[in-house]
């Protein structure tokens, strides 16, 4: 069977790259309510091309009112659920190729969602044209579900389950390979602190913002300080110690604008990327400021923050035997007239709680005037290795790979967690560099063949 899978899936490679490219060059960004459109026009046009590719490829579909939409294939009344969505993170900055045009370079798609989406929804859209291609009886619908927020929130795949039937099995391409047993616990939190302004302040901050999601380390941050010259502030910087290549300094109309460029990557892995936020804080909360509320809150962020990614200083550091440690990761920075606002995201281990964390951050910081609000919990998912259900993947992953790698934990969050029972399964390799939510985000052609037998091969397992 395994040849017979390889084969098909080499026969629509051409097809596999075509329809991965043109569900890349759709900027699907969430943006506000259009109308018809829950998340902008662009997310729509992504979910339309999706069902316009499965219908062309001769299989059923259905948009479940803009908001999501599934593909199927098979007979009865269990469904075997394959979750992915079509939305995408920003792009961020300094792309080495566009973020939206899916150039081919050295046998690579480059692209915003290459990997986090759209190449793994592909895979899965073509695995199922392989089984049909291979006209196996199925014992149960495969329904491909089509999501359109998940990288905010994940209301969509609410939305959908209150129009349709859940699937009793799922998995989701939206993560590593081999399964994925474990999900860490997903906190946002927003801390605050008022801000009044003193008109008479020698050093005043009049601008901070930095970052893009939650999800994202911060690729870029920026402030704008009044009440110092340049070359005051050069002479203070140059007792500080930051890497100097990464701030540029700059006149503008209201002060001198500081600009700090940092690395991108997904908040589950901060320790890949550089947040540009902590970076600049740390800078910041060195300098002279005479403002209170300011100066609190940036002695609040250095003391308690600074650039860890693990919560120790916060008080929230934990790590479990599945293993899963806590990770801590500064999203997005914003100032205004009435207050500085910080968006932090937290993926905490599978036997902690959302509560617990909170406490724990709460008794951190009782000596600061900061304020701290949940914006969102998922809670964590946690399934036994040895599960029927991931029995079946592990095997399908063994058997067209070789490999014998066993089920795993990770930080990200995925569908999986949204059903009665469900894993995360690829479409990353072990050993792959992970450029999910950076720049020059991309999916290996040959990977994504590969990925779209091994899902055959499950499919086959499980519905046959």
């Amino acid at each position: 069977m395994k040849e017979k899978i390889l084969k098909q899936a080499e026969k629509l490679k051409d097809d596999i790259i075509k329809s991965t490219q043109e569900l890349i060059q759709i900027p699907s960004v969430k943006a506000k309510k259009e109308e018809k459109y829950p998340y902008g026009e662009n997310v729509y046009l992504a979910l339309e091309k999706a069902l316009d590719i499965a219908s062309e490829l001769g299989f059923k579909t259905k948009n479940i009112d803009n908001y999501a939409g599934h593909i199927e294939i098979g007979e009865g009344e269990e469904i075997l659920g394959i979750l992915c969505h079509l939305d995408v993170v920003p792009e961020g900055s300094n792309w080495t190729y566009p973020p939206y045009a899916a150039e081919i370079h050295a046998g690579k798609i480059y692209g915003r969602g290459a990997i986090d989406d759209k190449g793994p929804t592909v895979a899965a859209l073509y695995a199922m044209k392989i089984v049909d291609m291979l006209d196996i009886n199925l014992s149960k619908k495969v329904r491909l579900i089509l999501g359109t927020d998940e990288e905010s929130g994940m209301e969509s795949i609410d939305y959908y389950f209150k129009k349709e039937k859940m699937p009793e099995l799922s998995f989701s391409p939206d993560a590593v390979f081999p399964a994925i047993h474990a999900e860490k616990g997903i906190l946002d939190l927003k801390f605050s602190k008022k801000i009044t302004k003193n008109v008479d302040s020698s050093l005043q901050l009049i601008a901070l913002k930095g970052g893009n999601a939650a999800n994202m380390v911060a690729d870029y941050a920026e402030a704008v300080i009044k009440g110092i010259d340049k070359n005051e502030l050069q002479n203070i910087l140059a007792e500080i110690e930051y890497e100097k290549d990464k701030l540029q300094i700059s006149e503008s109309k209201k002060g001198l604008k500081l600009s700090y460029n940092g690395v991108s990557a997904h908040a589950s892995l901060p320790e890949d990327g550089e947040n540009a936020i902590s970076h600049l804080i740390n800078i910041l909360a060195q300098l002279p400021f005479t403002e209170s509320d300011v100066a609190d809150f940036l002695e609040f962020y250095q003391s308690k923050i600074a650039l860890e990614y693990d919560g120790s200083s916060i008080g929230c550091a934990e790590e479990d035997d599945i293993p899963t440690k806590l990770t801590f990761n500064s999203g997005i920075v914003a100032l205004n007239q009435r207050e500085i606002k910080l968006i932090v995201n937290i993926r905490y281990p599978v036997k902690s709680s959302s509560s617990k964390v909170i406490n724990s951050i709460k008794n951190s910081i009782k000596d600061y005037n900061i304020e701290v609000e949940l914006q969102s919990d998922a809670e964590p998912l946690y399934i036994e290795k040895d599960d029927l259900f991931i029995q079946k993947l592990m095997n399908a992953y063994q058997e067209i790979t070789g490999d014998k790698g066993q089920p795993i934990a990770i930080g990200g969050g995925t569908y999986a967690r949204k059903v009665k029972k469900g894993v995360a399964f690829g479409p990353l390799f072990p050993g792959q560099e992970e450029l999910a939510h950076q720049k020059d985000e991309y999916i290996v052609i040959d990977n994504l063949l590969k990925s779209a037998a091994i899902y055959a091969k499950a499919i086959i397992d499980i519905t046959g």
